[in-house]
């Protein structure tokens, strides 16, 4: 497969995610600066009530998500977020809600938004420093 047909076709890129995608991190900008901003309005109209401002950065985001697939990340907001109504985000919220988190954990926003494709989140790593 030509490298620059998987990033221009869909079914192609999720099919070449868990290969050709692996080396991807979260350092290299995987949402927009408008999904960040989206998930800060979604953060502080329903998340703020039972998460507290820090409460997903620095060493405890660190030890429970560095490492890890993204789509771990987005299982976990999709499927147990809000507290109080687990699994009702859609999925653009979902991604809205975790742009926000990398951003307040210092990873980069990028030019495209982060995808809602679970299986093109798996080929990306949550990495919060270069190596």
């Amino acid at each position: 497969m030509v490298k620059g047909a998987a990033q221009s076709a869909p079914a192609a890129r999720t099919a070449a995610s868990p290969q050709g995608a692996s080396a991807k991190t979260t350092l290299g900008g995987v949402y927009s600066q408008a999904q960040a901003d989206k998930g800060e309005e979604m953060y502080y109209g329903v998340c703020v009530a039972c998460h507290p401002k820090g409460y997903y950065t620095g060493d405890n985001f660190k030890k429970n998500w560095s490492g890890r697939p993204l789509s771990d990340l987005y299982d976990w907001v999709k499927t147990k977020m809000p507290k109080n109504d687990p699994g009702s985000l859609t999925p653009a919220q979902s991604v809205q809600v975790m742009a926000y988190i990398l951003q307040e954990n210092k990873m980069p926003a990028g030019p495209a938004p982060m995808p809602t494709d679970r299986a093109i989140l798996k080929g990306i790593r949550i990495q919060l420093t270069a190596k």
